[in-house]
């Protein structure tokens, strides 16, 4: 299985890749203090440590969160910062135990998150808000979200060489 370090290595190459730059411990401490602010929990170590290599990403229908909202100066788009995206997710899914997560990302109709209660990563259904994937660590659940999608590319290119 590729590394994160693998993955964004590769993925640096990438004009549509949108990678953010290393988080710093100044910006965790103050992402976790505004995620309190608002009732919300704080960020599970294993992203916290994804943050520090990346502080957001986003490629192909990809995204996780940035502890600040990041935009791309060559299109313009705008990744979302991680409290208001778990504001917005905590609200929507409140019935649905949705503050028992901490919202890390989406792509199509996934919800990236980690769950406190179960203390791992779930891939969630947005439109159930069931668990469909289940991992220990988040380089897990990183690699099994982009790693596929990097092998249809490179399939489709080799197709059309």
């Amino acid at each position: 299985m590729k590394t994160i370090d693998e993955i964004l290595k590769i993925l640096e190459e990438d004009e549509y890749a949108m990678i953010a730059r290393p988080m710093t411990d100044d910006e965790l401490a103050q992402c976790n203090a505004d995620m309190v602010e608002v009732e919300l929990n704080e960020l599970p170590d294993g992203y916290a440590d994804f943050l520090r290599k990346a502080n957001g990403f986003a490629w192909n229908g990809i995204e996780f969160y940035s502890t600040y909202c990041v935009t791309d100066p060559d299109n313009d788009y705008k990744l979302m910062d991680i409290v208001s995206m778990n504001d917005d997710w905590t609200e929507r899914f409140a019935e649905e135990g949705a503050d028992n997560y901490v919202f890390l990302g989406r792509s199509d109709m996934d919800i990236y998150a980690y769950s406190i209660e179960k203390n791992q990563y779930e891939v969630l259904e947005e439109e159930s808000f069931e668990a469909m994937e289940e991992y220990e660590t988040f380089a897990e659940m990183f690699a099994e979200a982009v790693v596929p999608r990097m092998a249809a590319i490179e399939e489709l290119s080799e197709e059309t060489d």
